[in-house]
């Protein structure tokens, strides 16, 4: 069983008809991402920063998020930031603050993988951890 970061941009998209580059159904990708996920009794981390980001452009609650996956019937676990995270190692690397955190709470909690629309944005990261879009996870 695959522990799978969940950056907000997947979930955020479920709640727009937003398109990507070449006319992409993000929307789309991101149902048949959960889909997948449910099938394969997959788990989905959720961090502090996954719902604040989401609150900020949905303004869905930590409760409302969480009450949608249990009736999806998709598994999550919800991850705590703590203080200590290596996060700056990330920033020196010239990836953005949130990014940054998102990898360092990913790499503590043991995720397999990042799960992304922006893999540009965790790209500076190496070989820490691996980022995948939703259409090319399985």
């Amino acid at each position: 069983m695959q522990r799978i970061y969940l950056d907000s941009n997947v979930f955020i998209s479920l709640f727009g008809t937003e398109l990507g580059r070449n006319m992409r159904g993000l929307f789309v990708e991101a149902e048949e991402f959960f889909e997948r996920i449910k099938q394969k009794n997959q788990v989905l981390v959720l961090s502090d920063l996954f719902f604040e980001e989401v609150r900020k452009k949905t303004y869905l609650s930590e409760a409302e998020i969480t009450a949608y996956f249990k009736e999806q019937k998709v598994n999550f676990e919800i991850a705590r930031i703590k203080p200590g995270l290596p996060w700056k190692k990330f920033v020196a690397k010239g990836i953005h603050y949130s990014d940054a955190l998102h990898m360092a709470t990913a790499i503590a909690f043991k995720c397999d993988c990042i799960v992304t629309f922006n893999i540009k944005d965790f790209e500076k990261a190496g070989q820490e951890i691996k980022s995948v879009e939703p259409a090319d996870f399985d």
